[in-house]
């Protein structure tokens, strides 16, 4: 299977979130925890995907604050 990672950020906290486009027409999202050191996995259609990580995003925005945001970092290709 073939992806592109589409968008990223990563919480004060050290949890990572990825949102990736799959070559199936599917959007997964990669929630990437800190500790106790486990991921996730979980696909969606593109506009519950594109949805749920900007939701996700809010959250952490909200709660402890982003180290890093690919809305930022990114010159192209991101959401």
């Amino acid at each position: 299977m073939e992806w592109k990672c589409l968008a990223q950020f990563e919480g004060n906290g050290g949890d990572r979130v990825t949102l990736f486009a799959l070559d199936d027409g599917h959007w997964a999202i990669c929630w990437g925890y800190a500790l106790p050191h486990s991921m996730q996995l979980t696909s969606f259609d593109p506009e519950q995907g594109q949805a749920t990580f900007d939701m996700t995003r809010r959250q952490y925005e909200g709660r402890e604050g982003l180290a890093f945001d690919s809305r930022t970092a990114w010159q192209n290709g991101s959401l």
